[in-house]
């Protein structure tokens, strides 16, 4: 998806962000924080944080920057009530400007079926966290079974282009974690890959821990 229609597009869904997940594609997030381990004193990328669903996870002691190319996602997130050290930035996740190794560690939530460019977005995640980094990642994502397939891909073209509901939220329907983290050689070692399966193409998702392989 393009750059400047995502912003516009999640822009104008910001205010109702939270209360569309809340409906549709609720997961708590405690779980998804809980995998990276975090020592107190650690530094989070939250990419991209969005509405701030994941920051009520983070722990007191914990610094987090959450990154976002929507500033009206970000007004969202700013209201959240949070434990850890937070700094919001606007930054473009296939192109971000930290310093390599910056992070101990990395977390995403309903990202990479959003980004125009997801081996690229990983990629610039594993720059910028540190040898080692684990990278905790929750979306939505293609099934793994032909029958599901067939319907992702009915809803393929709406989702991106239109959004559910209409103009809010935009996303791949067919976004192949498969070929994102098995395929795609990045120096990435997959600790653990669990998928979420339904009968309803909307609510097929995973919920991944990879661990930075870089030397």
């Amino acid at each position: 998806m393009k750059i400047d229609r995502l912003i516009e597009t999640y822009d104008r869904g910001a205010v109702d962000y939270d209360a569309i997940m809340m409906r549709y594609w609720h997961i708590e997030r405690e779980p998804l924080i809980a995998s990276l381990q975090l020592q107190p004193g650690q530094t989070v990328l939250d990419a991209a944080v969005g509405t701030g669903l994941n920051l009520s996870a983070y722990p007191e002691g914990i610094k987090v920057v959450g990154i976002d190319l929507s500033e009206k996602m970000l007004d969202e997130a700013r209201k959240k009530h949070v434990s850890a050290d937070i700094t919001f930035k606007i930054s473009n996740l296939c192109n971000l400007d930290f310093p390599d190794n910056s992070f101990d560690a990395a977390a995403s939530g309903f990202t990479f079926c959003v980004v125009e460019d997801p081996v690229l977005a990983l990629k610039e995640i594993l720059r910028v966290t540190k040898p080692g980094a684990l990278i905790a990642i929750l979306d939505y994502c293609k099934s793994q079974y032909p029958e599901i397939q067939k319907w992702q891909e009915l809803i393929a073209d709406a989702a991106s282009q239109l959004g559910f509901p209409t103009g809010k939220i935009k996303w791949d329907a067919l976004m192949d974690y498969d070929e994102l983290i098995y395929n795609s050689k990045l120096a990435i070692e997959v600790l653990a890959d669990d998928r979420i399966e339904s009968q309803n193409p909307f609510l097929c998702g995973c919920q991944l821990l990879l661990k930075n392989s870089k030397s």
